[in-house]
């Protein structure tokens, strides 16, 4: 599958753009947003002092780790780009991500233009929410439980996989609950 995309980074009422080729996807947006939430408590240490620093220029000095697929590893996934650039491109690529670093959330829009896509729902997702079955957080340590065995897949692949399988169940269930809140408000 594509995994290319357009990122929009939120951070400190900024907005910043970013292409990539391979950090699309399911699970590797998560990676991108912890990345991002490492960077920014790092830049809020006392040595820094109360200057105005933003995190998400840096993305483009991100490179693959081992949630990656192994031809990746070390490799930058991220090129900066402008707010026009990434709208057009965004016709083009089958995931558009939303990272915002200060509420740690990603949103995903799905392209339906991709047939693999088309039936999904825009979606935000928390990333860390212990307490939440739809969260970055949960999605990851249910993908690691799961693959405590041997496996012929790799485990980047089993990763994306079981993501894709988690952020559907999270449409699904969203959606049921919007169904809901409109069932519940036509009776009132």
């Amino acid at each position: 599958m594509d995994t290319s995309a357009v990122y929009s980074i939120h951070e400190d009422g900024k907005e910043f753009y970013f292409y990539s080729k391979y950090a699309g996807g399911f699970s590797y947006p998560f990676e991108a947003a912890a990345y991002l939430s490492g960077l920014k408590s790092a830049l809020r240490k006392p040595r820094t002092g109360k200057q105005d620093i933003c995190a998400a220029p840096l993305l483009a000095q991100m490179k693959g780790t081992y949630f990656f697929p192994e031809a990746l590893k070390d490799e930058l996934l991220f090129q900066e780009t402008t707010k026009e650039i990434a709208e057009d491109l965004e016709k083009e690529v089958p995931f558009s991500i939303t990272v915002n670093v200060d509420q740690y959330t990603v949103a995903f829009h799905f392209n339906d233009g991709f047939e693999e896509l088309e039936e999904l729902k825009d979606i935000t997702i928390p990333c860390y929410e212990p307490t939440d079955k739809c969260s970055g957080g949960y999605f990851r340590n249910e993908s690691l439980a799961r693959q405590m065995g041997e496996s012929s897949v790799t485990f980047q692949e089993t990763n994306e996989m079981i993501f894709r399988e988690l952020i559907r169940q999270a449409i699904t269930e969203q959606g049921q609950a919007q169904d809901q809140q409109i069932t519940w408000g036509y009776y009132e």
